[in-house]
């Protein structure tokens, strides 16, 4: 497996659901812990433990769903278990008495019949249906003393059943939504938790959080011995990535998600209405939904005039709101001021902030939308205007400070309608967001600034920047803010206003960057194009640093191209003029280049230090872009140089940063995502490629994550899932303008020709081939070439060999094939015999003899070897099976068994499901033993071999070779002590060396011996 590189109107769902694409939830989100802790609260109940908890969350969090998923999992794990489960009604004047416990005892006669309770609740249950009856609808037994009397015996009853049931099976009570429980319920809730001892019974209460202290909840909760004797769980709102689960099909979109998440606080009820009320447009929020306005419209309407006219300002000034801000604006005095805040505060509309005692928060942020959307057009307009007059004559009334304040007194000052100072306050604001890498705030008001500029005399003069410098701003941050099309667009009119003018330095500089933004969208042949334009444009001027960055994007497309040796050259002429001109960014870029081709050239030892130069310039000029494009080259060039783990890791470190910033949706940020998924691919670690790569694809267009998509597609091929294969593959190859990146089409048809190996269309496979050697045709790389015979050579020896095996004549087109691609596969000059470019041709050579029946297991066990030293595990698996098949031939059982058994064992452990079943056929066909051989005489017996928590994930035989290492045997004696091949003990000593994460043979005994991992 070679990697790809790529560089330069429905019902409540209750909160934990996820959504279909019609917005039906589906399925259990997030809430692991919180379900762990509920079903250990059983195993408590089950060991005579009896345990109380209370499960809080704030209305449509998702405690109900939980509640049912803990039933789920909790009667599939024991389906003896009994469960009551009732729920409290809030009729307001109107009270039922134990209404929850009614609620489960109906229930659970329904689901099992009253017999069930009969048999198991004993004479109680007959107690408290007798008890219950007697009650009126007004929640009172006939006179006082009766009602005290059935009350204690009600309570009696109770606890007598659930110590009935618990003698069959454990037993869980569940009340849900105490916050509406009646007096009964609550006085029989505080006394079942504390008269409980030895029961087999969990009781589950969940409510409403927080509880306000008049509550009579709050009365129960707050006894001392009550909390004593509960475990209070509180079910948290979702994560950003959890909402994203959630909604399913709606979140693919990133920008949409985040801003639902925004207003809906990560609550996946709320969620939910926004999504299937359809307000979110242009990702603002148009009106609320109804049922979302009613909850809302339900909490303000208790307030009164004062209260409502702070609430006003508030929502006015934003989520979060200062105190002297407020006093400022409002037309109250402070002891009106205070107490109308008291009220919003004891209503829980607004919430005081708990890192500032100053500053007050809208409990949730969809109240302060119900409130604004209630405000009328002139009102909105004054709040507005005397909060930016405010913060504009004391900005010290501003909460926050620098990007965010500037933006914030953008925002005020354009809802206020006054032109002139939104616009000179918008730039300030989008100047301010860049400098600290805020594209999304610095698009929003360049935005806002090309809104007004037609709107505002002397636009100009206000903004202190010429128009096309403020599109060519603007479509920078929407570049960086992730909205590359509406930064081409932006751009592209940029060019526009300067193509006609006597200025073409400016015209090269903007086509330069429209050169930069056509290859991150992935339109290779328009990208060259306004390179080459933009080189023609300065053609005849002076140097000048735009000239330097254009000649080395020039030597970027030849590199691009497979043009290696061209494009070096440039390269070295780009770094030659950015230092005669003193273009340190420039020089920094060309060096990038440099370093790409001689990577390419299979001279990483030279292209390595020449990235590593390209990193540390752009950090010091601090060019984002350059640092992008700097690390994801120097990725490529370790994977080159054989040094995987280390590219994963600086490419993941690198992407940790980029995330950091808010840049994850970036070009720059797919491919460090995709070049650390291409060394984890040949690595073996594919579950950890594959979620990398899953993220870079959510929501994303084909031309902007074709690499991805083929680095994903070959694990999917690999792992037998070849529709998600074929489909991933076909989407590549039917981009537009692949045809100048060789790099990625002799890949991609590689992966198609395997694909079809394994669907055993060989043709197909050959077809393939032929497509990836022409596209490859003309260029210098000689990984992706060889890479591409092999496939092709392994095609063709797999039609001879079925051929023979059939009785079939030999296809004579198979034959002729198989000596066109090792001629093709002859390159100069010959790569040394360790490397990838040498092993790549030795597995041709071997394919070759396959075909001709003539291949021997230990040129096959070599090439197992080789790629094991190289670190791709699937690889060496596949050249273990090629070795089985040829010792089985030869009659060596044994030996074929062995080999037989590291390719099951790898195969298995990356759940390569065809090459395991490839392997399994083998040695079903030949009679071979795939079970690991007992210890021979001399080896570590099983008893010896450590038994606590592998931190390194060595198989059995691995521990028994590191044993063995720890005793200073050679390769050989190892071989002997265990019974097994020379060569294969020197793959697992690789294998240990590698996972132990030790330089050689020697620092891996220390390890074993510093751990005391054996003992004699």
């Amino acid at each position: 497996m070679g990697g790809m590189s790529d560089a330069d109107g429905t019902g409540r769902a209750d909160g934990t659901g996820r959504h279909d694409g019609a917005g039906r939830a589906a399925g259990f989100v997030g809430r692991g812990s919180e379900l762990r802790q509920l079903l250990a609260g059983v195993d408590d109940a089950d060991a005579r433990r009896s345990t109380t908890v209370l499960l809080g969350g704030e209305a449509g969090v998702g405690k109900s769903r939980l509640i049912r998923e803990f039933v789920r999992a909790a009667t599939a794990r024991d389906p003896r278990i009994h469960v009551l489960s009732g729920g409290c009604v809030n009729l307001g004047e109107g009270v039922v008495p134990y209404a929850p416990l009614i609620d489960a005892l109906r229930r659970l006669v329904r689901e099992r019949g009253a017999e069930h309770l009969t048999r198991y609740g004993g004479p109680a249950f007959a107690e408290i249906d007798k008890l219950l009856a007697g009650f009126t609808s007004t929640g009172r037994a006939e006179g006082p003393a009766a009602e005290t009397n059935s009350q204690t015996r009600v309570f009696g009853a109770v606890l007598q059943l659930l110590d009935h049931l618990g003698r069959d099976a454990p037993t869980v009570l569940i009340f849900e939504d105490l916050h509406w429980a009646d007096a009964s319920t609550l006085d029989l809730v505080s006394y079942l938790v504390q008269a409980q001892t030895d029961e087999r019974v969990l009781l589950l209460f969940s409510f409403r959080s927080p509880v306000p202290q008049q509550h009579p909840l709050w009365t129960v909760m707050a006894e001392p011995s009550f909390r004593r004797r509960v475990r209070q769980i509180e079910v948290p709102a979702f994560t950003e990535d959890e909402l994203g689960q959630f909604l399913g099909g709606p979140a693919g979109d990133p920008e949409f998600l985040r801003r639902c998440f925004e207003l809906s606080d990560g609550n996946p009820l709320f969620a939910e209405e926004l999504v299937a009320g359809g307000v979110l447009h242009d990702l603002e929020l148009k009106a609320l939904p109804r049922t979302l306005a009613d909850t809302m419209v339900l909490l303000l309407e208790q307030l009164d005039e004062d209260a409502t006219e702070v609430l006003r300002v508030a929502a006015a000034a934003g989520r979060t709101v200062g105190h002297d801000l407020l006093a400022a604006v409002c037309e109250l005095d402070r002891r009106a001021l205070n107490g109308a805040l008291r009220r919003c505060v004891k209503g829980r509309v607004l919430v005081v902030d708990q890192t500032d005692d100053d500053t007050y928060t809208f409990r949730h942020a969809l109240m302060r939308e119900a409130v604004l959307e209630d405000l009328l057009p002139g009102e909105r307009r004054h709040l507005h205007e005397a909060i930016a007059e405010a913060l504009s004559a004391y900005p010290g009334l501003s909460l926050v400070d620098g990007p965010t304040a500037a933006a914030d007194l953008a925002h005020h000052w354009f809802e206020a309608r006054r032109r002139p100072e939104a616009l000179r306050s918008a730039v300030a604001a989008a100047v301010a967001a860049e400098r600290v890498r805020a594209f999304r705030v610095a698009q929003k008001q360049y935005s806002r600034v090309l809104t007004l500029w037609g709107q505002v005399d002397d636009a100009e003069r206000q903004a202190g920047l010429p128009h096309d410098r403020v599109l060519s701003a603007a479509a920078e941050a929407a570049r960086w803010a992730g909205d590359l099309n509406g930064a081409l667009e932006l751009l592209t009119r940029a060019i526009g206003e300067v193509g006609g003018t006597a200025d073409p330095g400016r015209a090269g500089e903007l086509l330069e960057r429209l050169g930069s933004y056509r290859w991150e969208a992935g339109d290779l042949e328009l990208s060259h194009a306004a390179y080459k334009d933009a080189d023609s444009r300065l053609s005849g001027l002076p140097p000048t640093a735009v000239a330097a960055r254009v000649v080395a994007a020039l030597a970027t497309v030849m590199v691009q191209a497979g043009r290696y040796t061209e494009g070096l050259d440039q390269a070295v002429r780009a770094i030659g003029l950015a230092r005669s001109v003193g273009a340190r960014a420039e020089e920094g870029r060309a060096l990038n280049t440099a370093g790409t081709a001689l990577t390419m050239l299979e001279r990483p030892e030279e292209g390595v230090p020449n990235l590593e130069a390209a990193v540390k310039i752009a950090r010091e000029v601090d060019h984002l872009e350059d640092l992008h494009r700097a690390y994801g080259n120097l990725t490529i060039a370790l994977e080159h140089a054989g040094r995987l783990a280390e590219a994963a890791n600086v490419a993941r470190e690198e992407l940790a940063r980029v995330a950091a910033l808010g840049l994850r949706r970036t070009k720059g940020a797919d491919v460090l995502a995709n070049n650390a998924s291409s060394a984890l691919v040949q690595l073996g670690r594919w579950d950890e490629a594959r979620a990398m790569l899953s993220a870079v694809l959510r929501g994303r267009e084909v031309p902007q994550t074709r690499y991805p998509r083929l680095t994903l597609a070959e694990i999917d091929v690999a792992q037998g899932r070849f529709d998600e294969a074929r489909a991933l593959l076909t989407s590549v190859q039917a981009v537009a303008g692949l045809k100048g990146d060789p790099r990625l089409l002799g890949p991609l048809y590689g992966c198609f020709a395997e694909l079809a190996i394994w669907e055993r269309d060989l043709d197909a496979a050959g077809a393939a081939v032929t497509a990836g050697l022409g596209a490859l045709d003309g260029t210098e790389n000689s990984v992706s070439l060889l890479r591409l015979c092999a496939t092709g050579l392994r095609a063709a020896a797999d039609a001879l060999v079925r051929a023979a095996d059939l009785g079939e004549p030999t296809p004579q087109s198979a034959g002729q094939r198989v000596a066109e691609l090792v001629a093709c596969a002859t390159v100069e000059p010959a790569p040394p015999a360790g490397s990838e470019r040498g092993t790549w041709l030795r597995l041709c050579h071997a394919e070759r003899d396959r075909a001709a029946r003539a291949g021997t297991a230990e040129r096959w066990t070599e090439i197992a070897e080789a790629w094991a030293a190289l670190d791709r595990p699937y690889l060496a698996a596949y050249a273990h099976w090629r070795a089985a098949e040829t010792w089985a031939a030869a009659r060596r059982p044994a030996d074929a068994a062995a080999a037989a058994r590291e390719a099951h064992r790898t195969a298995e452990r990356l759940g390569a499901a065809p090459l395991l079943a490839g392997v399994t056929a083998t040695a079903a066909n030949w009679r071979l033993d795939l079970a690991e051989p007992a210890p021979a005489a001399g080896s570590a017996p099983a008893s010896q071999v450590p038994h606590q928590r592998d931190p390194w994930g060595l198989t059995p035989q691995e521990w028994r070779v590191l044993r063995e290492l720890t005793r200073g045997k050679t390769n050989r004696q190892i071989a002997e002590a265990l019974s097994i091949q020379v060569s294969t003990a020197g793959v697992h000593v690789s294998n240990i060396i590698r996972k132990l994460g030790v330089d050689n043979r020697g620092m891996a005994a220390a390890v074993a011996t510093r751990t005391q991992l054996f003992t004699d």
